[in-house]
């Protein structure tokens, strides 16, 4: 409850109060009394703004540390972002020129088996890869984006020698049966001895069968492999692989196996031989 009047307070009491202070200043004067107590005022002080003063240096300079850092971290995110980009344009000009390489000596070898017809290039569109490795079809289709009229039956080649042929079209892509596929048959030449290759429906393997003696023809193992020029698809004496090996079936009936030169997986770029 608030007081309604001053309390009055005894004038004794106020002198001594002074009398006291007077007496605690003479000996703090006289004899040093209070010196301890003020030094050890002064050195919380000192020691006080020393450490406030080292904690404002140590904050200045982790805020500048940490800002220098952020700017570091932004500087190398774009010179990385910068280095990327950079790589990125090396690695297309690299493949544009490698492509553009391949192309050419595509060309060039084709040139060799072009026999007056007129090479074209096209880049793979799609390979039956697990149809390939297990299974007895063996097709690949081509890129046509410029729809070229491409026929079928037209010789399908890699590096200098065949691979397949044309077997259907269709706008911008060109289906192409592999010589391995197991419904492909191919006239070859064994020396000087004829026989139709037929697909065996494994990689790079087909087959003749014949029932006649070998001997008299020279034909052994590694011997080389030509296109005979029957069937006026491909064109005569190109190698095309060489005997793997000879199987006796029966008393007068032989296999002959087939490997091919011409591996489709080693390959983006395949050439057609189209008509002159």
């Amino acid at each position: 409850m608030a007081r309604t009047t001053p309390t009055h307070t005894p004038a004794l009491k106020y002198i001594l109060a002074c009398l006291l202070s007077m007496a605690l200043l003479f000996s703090d004067v006289r004899y040093q009394t209070f010196s301890p107590l003020r030094g050890s005022i002064q050195a919380v002080g000192i020691y006080s703004q020393l450490f406030l003063e080292s904690f404002a240096s140590k904050l200045f300079a982790f805020t500048s540390t940490y800002e220098d850092q952020k700017t570091l971290t932004r500087q190398n995110a774009e010179l990385r972002s910068e280095l990327q980009k950079i790589e990125n344009k090396l690695f297309l000009k690299e493949q544009s020129q490698r492509i553009s390489t391949d192309i050419i000596n595509m060309q060039d070898r084709l040139k060799e088996l072009a026999d007056q017809r007129h090479p074209q290039v096209f880049k793979i569109a799609s390979f039956g890869l697990k149809d390939y490795l297990c299974c007895s079809q063996h097709i690949l289709h081509l890129q046509n984006p410029s729809e070229f009229d491409i026929s079928i039956n037209l010789p399908v080649a890699v590096d200098k020698t065949f691979v397949g042929q044309t077997s259907k079209k269709n706008l911008n892509l060109i289906e192409v049966i592999l010589f391995s596929d197991i419904s492909h048959i191919l006239p070859v030449k064994i020396n000087e001895f004829h026989c139709n290759a037929q697909g065996t429906g494994k990689p790079m393997l087909v087959k003749c069968i014949v029932n006649k003696e070998l001997k008299i023809f020279g034909i052994q193992e590694n011997i080389k492999v030509m296109t005979s020029g029957l069937g006026g698809i491909f064109p005569k004496d190109i190698r095309i692989g060489r005997v793997l090996s000879i199987n006796k079936m029966s008393s007068n009936k032989f296999e002959i196996e087939i490997t091919l030169d011409g591996n489709p997986m080693e390959h983006n770029y395949f050439g057609i031989l189209a008509s002159s």
